[in-house]
């Protein structure tokens, strides 16, 4: 967005309103010469039009407190030039470094200084803005993490066998031995239920194509409708520490630690988040899975400050009670009360730690 700074007016030709910042002010005269008339007195200014060269006295007699403020400088000769300074861009818009803002000019380039504080007094709102849809955008992106369960989808997709035991072509001495064989194959594929490799299959080709913002590794077992989940859970360590807000007084954003109480709580909800992901993503796989046992651990030090893999976390869960889950509504839905509604073992101490729980097989 640009922001101009200056109006002139042509009111009748070689009289010009001046409106600017600093005030409103009137010139007279021609191109050139001319006398200008405001709120700091009048004053002659006199120019050669593309020589750069001007010289400009003031004409009235100004007050005592200012003859004295400006008593003992030297005026300004007639062939004397001001130091020059860069004219004041056109347009200026603010952007994020880090986490401070820098205002350049309409092409990228940095502001002259002497115009900042100016700038940023005509941008304030803009800034304000701008800063408050960051600090919003930073916190959405660690509030993310609480909510990866949202995407599980309504619908549950058909049982598909697995391509185990398909025919070969370069296992036949002759074509017609190659599809008499793949023929029966397709016959007993069509005839049959699907078998465990399909649900492995199926469920590694739905979890395989989310999107985890956090490291989560998965090991599955698929045997006669049970789908058996290990889950690697990513560390409390790995979790936001800090939330941000804007500081208009300073152009920047902030960090706000997180109380301990507060991580533990986010890493609870977390956690939750992930498990139900998991059970209704692989529910949603396959029709032919009937119940989802899921166990999930994470690292942490023990007393003696070594790491050890700990299962903070398991749930069996049926898909006729899965079926009672409102899947439509559930991004209103607490993931953590729902794993407590499911039977689930998920459980913290005092200062919100998540408790050791003993692994499905």
């Amino acid at each position: 967005m640009g922001f101009r700074f200056q109006k002139r007016i042509t009111l009748f030709p070689g009289l010009r309103l001046n409106l600017s910042k600093s005030g409103v002010s009137m010139s007279a005269g021609p191109r050139g010469a001319s006398v200008t008339v405001g709120k700091n007195g009048v004053y002659g200014n006199v120019g050669i039009p593309g020589s750069g060269l001007s010289w400009r006295e003031r004409l009235d007699k100004p007050s005592g407190r200012s003859r004295s403020r400006n008593e003992g400088h030297r005026e300004q000769g007639p062939c004397e030039q001001a130091p020059s300074l860069p004219p004041m861009p056109t347009s200026a818009q603010a952007r994020l470094v880090g986490n401070g803002i820098e205002i350049v000019d309409g092409y990228g380039d940095p502001i002259h200084p002497a115009h900042l504080s100016n700038l940023k007094a005509q941008m304030r709102h803009q800034i304000r803005d701008f800063l408050q849809a960051n600090a919003i955008a930073r916190n959405e992106a660690t509030e993310a993490l609480r909510r990866l369960h949202h995407d599980i989808p309504r619908s549950v997709a058909p049982a598909k066998p697995s391509g185990a035991g398909k025919p070969q072509s370069h296992d036949y001495p002759c074509h017609g031995e190659f599809m008499e064989a793949l023929m029966k194959w397709r016959a007993d594929q069509a005839n049959s239920r699907s078998d465990d490799s399909g649900v492995a299959e199926a469920v590694l080709n739905a979890l395989g194509a989310l999107d985890w913002p956090a490291e989560t590794n998965i090991a599955l077992d698929a045997s006669n409708g049970r789908l058996l989940l290990d889950v690697d859970l990513p560390e409390i360590e790995d979790m936001p520490t800090a939330r941000w807000n804007s500081v208009i007084s300073r152009m920047e954003l902030a960090e706000k630690a997180m109380s301990q109480k507060d991580i533990a709580g986010f890493y609870l909800d977390h956690v939750s988040s992930v498990i139900v992901r998991l059970i209704g993503h692989s529910f949603a796989s396959s029709s032919a899975i009937r119940s989802v046992a899921l166990s999930a651990y994470t690292q942490r030090k023990t007393a003696t400050g070594r790491l050890s893999d700990e299962y903070v976390a398991t749930v069996s869960v049926t898909r006729e009670a899965w079926g009672t889950v409102e899947v439509s509504q559930i991004h209103a839905i607490d993931p953590h009360n729902l794993l407590r509604h499911l039977g689930a073992n998920i459980d913290t101490n005092a200062r919100g730690v998540l408790l050791v729980q003993t692994p499905l097989s």
